[in-house]
C-alpha cells in the first residue's frame, strides 16, 4: 500500500512521531513518503489567519491509497498551516485517512481533542474517511507509551485498508 503522511512541525515533535510510523509501516512491507508542511518566511507560531500562510509545496494527496495526516496543537486548534492546506486541496473521495496531533500539555482535553475534531471535519468536508486518530501530549511522563500505542493502532488499521483493498 502507498502511505502518504502530511506532517506539519516546527518543533521537531510531530515530525519525529511521524518518521517513527514511517519506520513502522516500512517494517511492515509498506511505501511510506513523508511530505512536510513549511512556510515560506518565517512561520508565526501563534498565526490564526489561514491566509496569512503561504506553504512552500502543496503535497498531492490523491498520489496516495492511504493518507496520515499530522500537526502540532496550537491555541487548542489545529494549526493554522494545516487548515490552510486544506483551503488549498481538492476532494478526497472516500480516500481513508488517520489523524494525530501532539500538543505540550499533558492531556488530550487540553486541546488535542479538539483539534482532532477540527482535522476530522476538515477531511470530511473534503470527501476522506477518518478511520483513526490520536493525541501525542509531549510533557505526559506517558508519552513514549502513547506513541507506541498510536503505532500499533496505525499498523492495525493500515493492515485491515490494505486487506479491503485485496
Amino acid at each position: 500500500m502507498e502511505i502518504g503522511i502530511i506532517v506539519h512541525s516546527l518543533t521537531g515533535n510531530t515530525l519525529s512521531v511521524a518518521e517513527r510510523l514511517q519506520e513502522r509501516l516500512t517494517a511492515d512491507g509498506h511505501e511510506v513518503e513523508i511530505e512536510r508542511l513549511q512556510t515560506i518566511g518565517e512561520e508565526k507560531i501563534n498565526e490564526a489567519k489561514i491566509e496569512n500562510v503561504k506553504l512552500k509545496i502543496y503535497p498531492d494527496p490523491q498520489a496516495n491509497d492511504l493518507l496520515i495526516i499530522a500537526g502540532p496543537v496550537r491555541g487548542a486548534s489545529a494549526s493554522a498551516v494545516l487548515k490552510h492546506y486544506f483551503s488549498e486541496i481538492g476532494q478526497l473521495e472516500g480516500k481513508p485517512a488517520l489523524l494525530f496531533v501532539t500538543q505540550a500539555f499533558p492531556f488530550p482535553w487540553m486541546g488535542g481533542n479538539r483539534a482532532l475534531k477540527q482535522m476530522a471535519a476538515l477531511c470530511e468536508e473534503h470527501g476522506a474517511d477518518v478511520i483513526g486518530k490520536g493525541v501525542i501530549n509531549w510533557m505526559n511522563p506517558r508519552r513514549e507509551r502513547q506513541i507506541e500505542d498510536l503505532m500499533q493502532q496505525v499498523s492495525d488499521m493500515v493492515a485491515k485498508q490494505d486487506r479491503q483493498l485485496k
